[in-house]
């Protein structure tokens, strides 16, 4: 594929190389997926026998060692080509298995809880867990969440709902966003590990979207889970971004721009090949505009990609972690925009066939569709962050 973005370590261009073969294997079976609303269970088994879902797990626990967010966006992206939906589901996992890793060697991590995350890491990076990044709930932001845990003598209780978590049908592990009574009464912000088998844990089937539809991505409910304090991680004070903070969103959600640049690359393609076989009058302008789309996408995702891999590798303050996430939240208004354009085109290019239900291109425009509403941020919220990002000295908070 021409232009088409390259990984730059070894073990990247391993992960790649797996996300290329899984993504000719998924394809056949997308629309039905899509169809059914049904998630991509056998995709996921399948990305466990091949070790992709180890694939940003250290390699001292068995895991490809992948370390880049612009290489696991390349991944994520050619995944994408073949199944979005899976692509994403693939990218949650990896990328809270990326923030575990970086997470463990946390200097100053409290001995319990560092054992706790090394055995994980363990059991990730032989296939045997598949996360679910559970962050977003009605009503909260992205930072002050309802969810509580409320400290007690045997561990913390979870009380909370979840929304739009993704793996959510299959996941073994939950990592949760909440909140946590201080004792000098101003809350705290906190990350739980909590297990699927945990008693008051259950799933609720509510994911029924436009697109996306494999992702599974349905409700969480913790109603008064006991858990024990080693999978309680409790930070700063609820509600203040610090570096440590947008450093996790920017590992999970970063990379996941990689499944918008799939779906632009694919509909081009589809587009292409449209053409090939018959040519009509604009054609050619029309597939020239797409190559545009095309290098747009493909430049942002890849320079945010080497600046976040740049930044992220040495200490950063507020404010400069705040710029890093302004430089994604473009990306995102970037990419998003790129995929649900090129797939609006390629449906021009290939005619009236593609507004079928059942046309792999009416698929990519729905998948395209779900961007725009992925937090953080809405494109509205983007643009007032990147704007306040604008004004501010980096070495202050925006």
């Amino acid at each position: 594929m021409n232009g088409e973005l390259a990984p730059l370590s070894a073990a990247g261009e391993k992960l790649a190389g797996l996300a290329q073969r899984h993504a000719a294997e998924f394809e056949p079976a997308a629309a039905r997926h899509d169809a059914e609303n049904s998630f991509v269970t056998e995709n996921v088994e399948a990305m466990r026998a091949s070790r992709f879902l180890a694939g940003t797990v250290p390699e001292s626990f068995g895991g490809l060692g992948v370390t880049s967010l612009h290489d696991l966006a390349v991944a994520v992206s050619r995944l994408a080509r073949g199944c979005p939906a899976t692509a994403l589901s693939a990218n949650m996992h990896l990328g809270a298995a990326l923030l575990l890793a970086r997470s463990a060697d946390t200097a100053g991590l409290d001995p319990a809880h560092q054992r706790g995350l090394r055995g994980l890491l363990m059991l990730l990076g032989r296939c045997r867990v598949v996360l679910s990044h559970a962050g977003t709930e009605p009503g909260a932001s992205l930072f002050a969440p309802a969810t509580e845990a409320v400290p007690g003598p045997e561990g913390y209780r979870v009380t909370g709902r979840k929304s739009f978590a993704t793996n959510a049908e299959v996941a073994d592990v939950f990592t949760v966003f909440l909140r946590v009574p201080g004792s000098d009464g101003e809350p705290r912000a906190g990350t739980a590990m909590i297990r699927r088998d945990t008693p008051g844990l259950r799933v609720e089937r509510t994911w029924d979207a436009l697109g996306m539809r494999g992702t599974g991505s349905h409700d969480v409910v913790f109603d008064g889970c006991l858990v024990p304090a080693d999978a309680v991680r409790v930070r700063g004070r609820l509600g203040v971004a610090s570096a440590e903070e947008w450093i996790g969103v920017l590992a999970v959600n970063y990379p996941m721009l990689g499944a918008y640049l799939g779906i632009a690359e694919s509909a081009a393609e589809r587009a292409r090949q449209a053409v090939r076989a018959r040519a009509r009058p604009g054609s050619a302008e029309q597939l020239a505009e797409l190559r545009l789309l095309l290098t747009g996408a493909r430049s942002a995702l890849s320079r945010t990609g080497q600046l976040l891999d740049e930044n992220l590798a040495g200490p950063l303050g507020d404010g400069e972690a705040e710029q890093l996430m302004a430089e994604f939240q473009c990306a995102k208004l970037i990419l998003n925009r790129a995929a649900v354009d090129a797939a609006d085109l390629a449906m021009a290019v290939v005619g009236g066939r593609s507004y079928r239900s059942g046309d792999p291109l009416s698929r990519l425009y729905r998948d395209a569709r779900a961007g725009g509403f992925m937090q953080p941020f809405s494109p509205g919220e983007a643009r007032a962050f990147i704007g306040a990002a604008a004004l501010a000295d980096p070495r202050e908070k925006c």
